[in-house]
């Protein structure tokens, strides 16, 4: 069938027929730019044509309406080779106009002038002419379209002149057949418009309008759009389906009976036809059946789809195309044989599948998304037809089903002839040379249908592509149905030990997804592959599991269970294989108990190396009792969801605040619209990128028939020969909790001969299932706050037992550090209440009737003696207790600080010396009494020179209690002879609260440097008319008083900037010498700077030695005598400064 646009000549015909072949083969060498209307998009399109001389019976039907474009012409062309101007007005002009006027008369605008010049008007005239024949025609006729006429030069006569002229030819009627084209498609639209709203009126015929609409596919087609042609093929589909399933078969629709046809032939689509359009012929003339009609348009869809790369559509379109089609055949009631849709059903689908074939890539998911469901079709109608005919395994085909097969194959028919259009196709993958062709789909059935060993090997073969090929996307569920047919023609060929893996996958699937029902089915499929196998272990695992399903009658549980009962005494021995494989002895403790409760009998908390008791609350699903030899519940330690999670994971933990942010889903809102702005669907996507993906489908979840983990059961409670009854039942669990640690019920195992029941998870809520096992440690500690020496102190002994258990003779021993004393606190009324003699170093603190995690605080007091010297840390003691749960000993440190300080000072009058003892409070309140002092060195006496007290004198802090007592020392004894005196001071002092316990406080005094060694004096003078800024005389005189060592002494003036100034540049210090002589005298010069009583400026003498000459001693030295050593006799005197005559201040 030739589909190409048609352009007319008139005028010079044999002139047209000249250039004619080298027009059309110009046209399609090169694409152009279609600019369509209605704000279409533009396209590159190549246009083809065919030439057709001038006619009118074509432009009669555009003006009836009753036209088709792929007859109506294109273009029409005139054609002259006039090239005088005189000959154009006597005959052209009225040729060409007569012309125009006809195409006018008919509504057509789509014209053009073609003038072809023969003559060279350079080579036979000197002078242009004003006006030429191109120039009249313009102006007569295309005053306001002057593209529309062209000249060329005659190839013919100048070939290499007339190539550009030639080439803007083509290129001017490439452009006025696009031109034509929008003009005549609108057209052609709105006559298919106004068809289309007649539908109903009772002349209306399908027919005529399918091959209308079809038409204008053809041309979009011819103009490389197969989209658009796609369009128009959908709509007649449409509109087809609409009128049967919406309208049914009335009296209106009397077109309907072309189609009502028996369907005596029922061949399915080929989508590689050597004619494509012979079925259109075929509708137009003779008429056609239902099946052969729907062929037809789904081959055309097809076409286009695999023009346009589409191939996964043309798989995508083939199930709605059989079932719609299918319906349609059921509302119109078509009679056909026995399996003639099936055979239909079946060629149509394995003519996609091999098409899909040659193009699919591995990787390529979306063609195998809808081949999978075709596959799974094919097996289905092969085996529908099978069961008609006798094909099934253990069938013989009985004489009225050979002559089925017989009619069938006949309604089959022959595959048509076939081009290898399809190989030309860029998009399909190259086979190899030597790989034999398969057969057509109608052979393929053929052959199938002609014997039982041929129809197997296409049926398995079906089933296995179906299956593979719905894993390859993941559609698990669909892949483990198709497995189920698959396990029953397994079983059906008595190949039971094939059919057990599909069985197997599937009841995998249904129990993770919870279809008891067919679980139950499943289970009695596989008992029976079993059964036939001799497997005796599985078949006493799958008749345990059938005799616990509910949902089967109880007549058939019952007798699964004696099977079950009969079948576990013949397993002698007891497998030992791993927990992985399906064939050990494990079973899944959910499919035949269901636990209900797990609680634990034992008070909190629970000790370690005490019994754990638990109580199991199990249901029983069995149709009877039992009795289960062992039954074992195993613990771990507690693991949080989080920690777990990271551990399996290698990541970091989730704070439990953000755990509500990071489980939300990231989902939007999407939108579609239509071209017109209209909203046309609406959906909800999630972003979050498939690797992350937080929501999946329950047929990606894993479960397996056996346990997947057992468990660790180092750690179990455990209870022998229970017998299980239906219903629940309440065993009660013991075992030792040897290990310390939270824990968590983690596994349940029942143990009958030679099966253990393995649970795979225990649904329970993180409270009651998990449990503490504590080994508390017993600990003593001391309490007491700040402890102050030398006076009772309180402590607390507190005692936390924890979870160890104490003897009846338990106690806890202290012992205390040198001067530290302890005991039991005492009441007043006791006796011994103030006796320091009660306390000891070692005491024994006894704990009678002592529990596990009892605490008790036991009373305590601490005495020590308090420090005779002032120390600048605390006191510090140990106090180190033995305890009965431990065979270390633990030490532990305690500080005092004293109650109280006492510090000396020597003070000197003259030669007399005397010693002032301070008592300075620190922190307690305390009575003194009865201070004396003690001296053991022969010469020294000590005289108290402090007043008898009649009450105790009481002091505390920030209290000071002073006692003095003058030093005499014999005149014999020399300091050299006694360099060190050694006093004892000692008083006694009590606490206020107790005032009648007196405790002794005593602390020693080392006195040396006591010996005076110089007297110094200093007088002022004038000194009773001391005038303010007036140069006075201060005469220093220093004695010596005992013998002693020191020659040279440097004294210094001491003064005050602001009440005295010393007058002479070196006179502040000076150097005498007191060899030899008793006494030294010094006057100075010194100037009162204020006026009132201003003290005598103070004078320091110290010792002084000269330098040497060596480098190592060459600097003098300067060293201060101790206070004992000097007497500065004026050193408190004042002396009374006036003002000065002028009155100066």
């Amino acid at each position: 069938m030739q589909i190409k646009p048609i352009i007319t000549y008139s005028g010079s015909c044999p002139l047209f027929r000249s250039l004619e072949s080298q027009i059309l083969n110009a046209i399609p060498l090169d694409t152009c730019e279609w600019r369509r209307t209605f704000q279409r998009p533009t396209k590159h399109v190549r246009l083809e044509a065919q030439a057709q001389q001038f006619n009118v019976e074509p432009l009669e039907k555009y003006k009836q309406g009753d036209w088709s474009i792929l007859d109506h012409p294109i273009l029409h062309i005139f054609v002259t080779e006039c090239n005088d101007v005189d000959t154009y007005k006597a005959t052209i002009r009225e040729e060409i106009d007569a012309w125009l006027k006809l195409l006018t008369s008919y509504g057509i605008s789509d014209w053009m002038i073609l003038l072809v010049e023969t003559l060279d008007i350079r080579k036979t005239k000197n002078l242009l002419p004003r006006t030429t024949v191109l120039d009249k025609i313009r102006l007569d006729f295309c005053s306001k379209n002057d593209d529309r006429c062209i000249s060329v030069l005659n190839p013919a006569k100048f070939e290499q002149k007339s190539t550009e002229s030639f080439r803007c030819l083509v290129q001017r009627i490439r452009f006025l057949m696009l031109t034509s084209y929008n003009r005549n498609i609108a057209k052609y639209e709105e006559l298919i418009r106004s068809k289309r709203e007649k539908r109903n009126h009772d002349d209306w015929d399908f027919r005529q309008y399918f091959f209308l609409q079809e038409d204008l596919a053809l041309i979009f087609e011819k103009l490389e759009l197969p989209t658009e042609a796609l369009i128009q093929y959908d709509e007649l589909d449409a509109m087809f389906s609409q009128f049967i399933t919406h309208t049914g078969f009335n009296e209106k629709q009397q077109w309907l009976s072309y189609f009502k046809r028996p369907l005596s032939a029922f061949h399915g689509i080929c989508l590689s036809r050597v004619d494509r359009f012979e079925m259109r012929q075929k509708i137009r003339t003779e008429g056609v059946s239902l099946l052969e009609f729907r062929n037809y348009l789904f081959e055309r869809q097809a076409y286009l789809l695999l023009t346009c790369n589409e191939i996964p559509e043309i798989a995508k379109r083939l199930l709605g195309f059989l079932f719609s089609t299918l319906r349609e055949v059921e509302y119109i009631k078509l009679d056909c044989q026995e399996g003639a849709l099936c055979c239909w059903e079946f060629v149509c689908a394995l003519e996609v599948l091999q098409l899909c074939e040659q193009a699919m890539e591995p990787n390529e998911v979306t063609c195998f998304q809808h081949c999978a469901p075709i596959w799974n079709l094919a097996k289905d109608k092969l085996y529908e037809l099978g069961k008609l005919c006798g094909l099934l395994p253990g069938c013989t085909p009985s004489s009225e089903q050979l002559h089925i097969v017989v009619q069938l194959s006949s309604g089959i028919g022959d595959a048509p002839p076939q081009q290898q259009f399809l190989q030309a196709m860029p998009q399909l993958r190259d086979r190899s040379p030597n790989r034999k062709p398969k057969l057509s789909a109608a052979q393929q059935l053929k052959e199938a249908l002609g014997s039982n060993q041929a129809f197997q090997k296409l049926y398995l073969e079906l089933a296995e592509l179906a299956i593979s090929t719905y894993k390859h996307v993941t559609r698990l569920r669909s892949a483990r149905l198709v497995g189920l047919d698959l396990g029953k023609f397994y079983c059906a060929l008595n190949e039971p030990h094939k059919a057990v893996g599909f069985f197997t996958d599937l009841l995998r699937e249904l129990k993770a997804e919870n279809w008891h029902t067919l679980s139950s089915q499943t289970l009695l499929e596989l008992a029976n592959c079993y059964r036939k196998m001799g497997d005796s272990l599985a078949y006493t695992k799958t008749c345990s599991s059938i005799s616990c399903c509910a949902e089967l009658e109880t007549l058939v549980r019952t007798f699964y269970f004696d099977e079950f009962l009969k079948s576990l005494k013949t397993l002698n021995t007891t497998l030992s294989a791993q927990s992985s494989m399906e064939n050990a002895n494990y079973c899944v403790l959910e499919d035949h108990f269901r636990i209900v409760d797990i609680e634990v009998l034992n008070s909190n908390p629970i000790i370690q190396d005490d019994h754990l008791l638990v109580q199991l609350k199990v249901e029983s699903l069995y149709p009877r009792g039992i009795v289960a030899e062992c039954i074992k519940l195993c613990y771990e330690l507690h693991v949080t969801p989080e920690l777990e999670a990271a551990l399996q994971q290698d990541v970091p933990l989730v704070p439990s605040k953000n755990k509500e942010c990071t489980s939300r889903l990231k989902v939007s809102l999407q939108l579609f619209y239509k071209q017109d702005s209209s909203l046309t669907c609406a959906s909800v996507v999630c972003d979050t990128p498939k690797t992350k993906q937080p929501v999946r489908r329950t047929s990606s979840t894993k479960r397996k028939l056996s346990p997947s983990v057992q468990a660790d059961f180092t750690n179990i409670v455990q209870a022998e020969n229970i017998s299980l009854q239906p219903g629940t039942n309440i065993v009660e669990l013991k075992g030792k909790a040897t290990r310390v640690g939270r824990w968590q019920f983690k596994q349940l195992c029942l143990s009958m001969s030679s099966l253990e029941f393995l649970s795979e998870h225990l649904q329970m809520n993180e409270q009651s299932s998990s449990f503490e096992i504590c080994t508390k440690p017993a600990s003593a500690t001391l309490h007491f706050k700040t402890l102050v020496a030398g006076i009772v102190q309180p402590i607390n002994l507190h005692v936390a037992g924890g979870s160890f258990i104490f003897p009846a003779d338990a106690k806890i021993t202290l012992r205390c550090s040198k001067n530290l004393r302890i005991r039991q606190t005492m009441q007043p009324d006791d006796p011994g209440y103030g006796n320091d003699a009660t306390f000891e170093n070692v005491l024994l603190v006894p704990l009678l009737q002592f529990k596990s995690f009892e605490e008790r605080s036991i009373p305590l007091e601490v005495l020590t003696d308090m420090p005779g010297r002032k120390v600048a840390k605390h006191h510090e003691h140990h106090i180190t207790l033995s305890c009965p749960w431990s065979r270390n000993e633990l030490q532990i440190p305690v500080e005092f600080q004293p109650a109280m300080e006492a510090t000396c000072r020597l003070h000197t009058c003259g030669t007399q010396k005397f010693l002032q003892v301070i008592m300075k409070g620190l922190d307690a309140q305390l009575l003194l009494q009865q201070a004396k002092v003690k001296c053991d060195v022969p010469g020294v006496r000590l005289l108290d020179l402090n007043p008898d007290p009649q009450q105790p004198i009481e002091i505390h802090k920030s209290l000071t209690v002073t006692y003095l007592y003058e030093i005499q020392v014999e005149p014999l004894k020399a300091e050299h002879e006694l360099p060190i005196v050694k006093v004892h001071f000692v008083v006694k002092y009590a606490t206020v609260s107790q005032p009648q316990v007196w405790r002794n406080y005593g602390c020693a005094f080392d006195l040396v440097d006591y010996s005076t060694l110089f007297k110094l004096q200093a007088q002022l003078e004038p000194n009773e008319l001391c005038r303010l800024r007036t140069v006075c005389n201060l005469n220093l005189k220093i004695t010596k008083v005992n013998e002693n060592p020191y020659v040279d002494l440097m004294y210094e003036v001491l003064n005050d900037q602001n009440l005295w100034a010393v007058c002479g540049r070196s006179a502040e210090m000076g150097v005498v010498s007191m060899k030899d002589v008793d006494s030294h005298s010094i006057s100075l010069d010194v100037m009162p700077l204020s006026t009132g009583f201003l003290p005598m400026p103070s004078i320091r003498l110290s010792k002084y030695t000269a330098g040497g000459k060596s480098k190592t001693d060459g600097h003098s030295k300067v060293h201060p005598f101790p206070p004992g050593q000097v007497y500065n006799s004026t050193k408190s005197m004042q002396i009374h400064v006036i003002a000065s005559v002028s009155g100066e201040q």
